[in-house]
């Protein structure tokens, strides 16, 4: 069954405290807001920033799921030319 409702998390822009969530249908689901909004952390009114729920959780879980990097051998342009000659994996 396909997701049809999407939370927002509300947060300010300059400290990133959160204001507030909403709960909005995919198709009306608006990430831009251009009025400032009063944040109580910062004690002023600031600009709003707007991101999806959970997608932070989503991209380190998935970024985790990546498979590792080789160690890198650590050579000098010199040996890296004696072993690559020599037939030695580098």
């Amino acid at each position: 069954m396909p997701i049809t409702e999407v939370t927002i998390i509300r947060r300010c822009a300059h400290c990133r405290y959160e204001i507030g969530t909403m709960t909005v249908k995919k198709d009306n689901m608006r990430l831009m807001a251009t009025e400032p909004v009063w944040c109580e952390s910062c004690g002023a009114e600031a600009p709003e920033m707007r991101d999806v729920a959970e997608r932070e959780t989503t991209i380190e879980s998935e970024q985790a799921s990546y498979p590792g990097n080789p160690p890198v051998a650590d050579v000098s342009a010199a040996e890296f030319r004696r072993r690559r000659s020599a037939g030695i994996d580098v």
